[in-house]
């Protein structure tokens, strides 16, 4: 099953919120959060910054990030500068 854990802060601190299924509108259930570290445990995934899948999108895998094991400490690790608001999310 696919899986990714995104934290509010850098480092993997903050708030966690665990994915395992699509979702077009985190909006919906509170879900969408602005985050700064991400570790993905199995799959790949697609972050975007609007609900439905639009806006900009910030691509990760579980073979990705800078030691190649879906671990982005910071938001350098999958190229950005800033934090990122996801709205919506897909495997």
């Amino acid at each position: 099953m696919p899986r990714i854990l995104v934290f509010t802060n850098p480092g993997f601190s903050g708030t966690v919120k665990e994915f395992t299924l699509n979702d077009p509108d985190l909006t919906q259930n509170g879900d969408d959060l602005t985050f700064a570290s991400a570790i993905v445990l199995s799959g790949s995934w697609n972050l975007y910054d609007e609900v439905n899948q639009a806006g900009n999108t910030i691509s990760l895998s579980a073979t990705s990030g800078p030691n190649g094991d879906g671990a982005f400490k910071d938001p350098a690790d999958w190229g950005g500068a800033a934090a990122f608001h996801v709205k919506s999310i897909t495997i």
